[in-house]
């Protein structure tokens, strides 16, 4: 019997919060822990074997970011039904699914299916742009029924998932937003920025050393004054857009 489903991810801009609810609303009975800001992220929490646990995170260059990292290995299971998803930028997912797989099966969780889903690039956003949409937040919402039969059915047999060890190599962004004369210094994006990047005596500067580039300080700004901008970008952007504007579509991996 399936108490609840919890509800638990990293969403820097929004879009992968989005799928996770789609995931949740297919299962139904959801209780939601947003780990967009590790402070937020309650120490030795424990999901017990009669939840479902949704685990959500976005894709940067192929790997799971830092803090999210950090904030999952704080959660642990009992043999509890997992269903996982990673949301990228129309580029690829390489082994950032794997790695979610293998960080919660480490934990105690019993992955039962995991989900590749699309969503607006958080650096180009010409690049998939309007996703998730409403195709892919059906497909969401069909994939957490379809995963909590699976549950109810208390399968056994592991989930089969895409990706490869030794994972791929977390590779640095060098693109760094920062703000422009819009910025009146009201310090939110200091506050909320998930690796203290942004100085709040000095909000419009970003700290390079620790900035991930998740966009997070953008999407929070109620002015709009931060965004990514530069020569550099501006040619990184053309190019990237070019090269990964074909849709792409959801890939969704069930146990058997």
């Amino acid at each position: 019997m399936i108490r609840t489903t919890r509800l638990i991810y990293f969403s820097a801009t929004g879009t992968t919060a989005r799928i996770v609810s789609a995931i949740g609303e297919g299962i139904g009975n959801t209780d939601t822990l947003s780990c967009a800001l590790l402070s937020h992220t309650p120490a030795d929490l424990s999901v017990p074997p009669d939840e479902i646990a949704v685990f959500g995170v976005p894709v940067f260059s192929g790997r799971i970011p830092a803090p999210a990292r950090e904030a999952l290995e704080k959660i642990k299971g009992d043999h509890t039904p997992a269903v996982i998803a990673c949301v990228y930028g129309n580029r690829d997912y390489d082994d950032a699914l794997r790695e979610l797989s293998d960080i919660v099966t480490r934990n105690g969780f019993r992955v039962l299916s995991a989900g590749a889903f699309i969503g607006q690039h958080s650096i180009f956003p010409d690049t998939g742009r309007g996703r998730p949409d409403m195709s892919d937040l059906a497909i969401a919402r069909k994939f957490g029924t379809d995963s909590l039969s699976i549950a109810l059915q208390n399968k056994a047999a592991p989930c089969e998932i895409k990706g490869s060890q030794p994972y791929r190599k977390a590779q640095k962004v060098p693109l760094y937003p920062s703000a422009g004369k819009k910025c009146n210094r009201c310090g939110i994006c200091a506050g909320q920025c998930p690796t203290q990047a942004i100085d709040p005596q000095n909000p419009p500067v970003t700290d390079k050393r620790k900035c991930i580039s998740c966009a997070h300080c953008i999407a929070v700004c109620p002015r709009h004054a931060r965004k990514f901008h530069g020569l550099l970008y501006r040619l990184v952007s053309r190019k990237f857009v070019k090269k990964y504007s074909l849709r792409k579509e959801p890939e969704l991996f069930f146990s058997r």
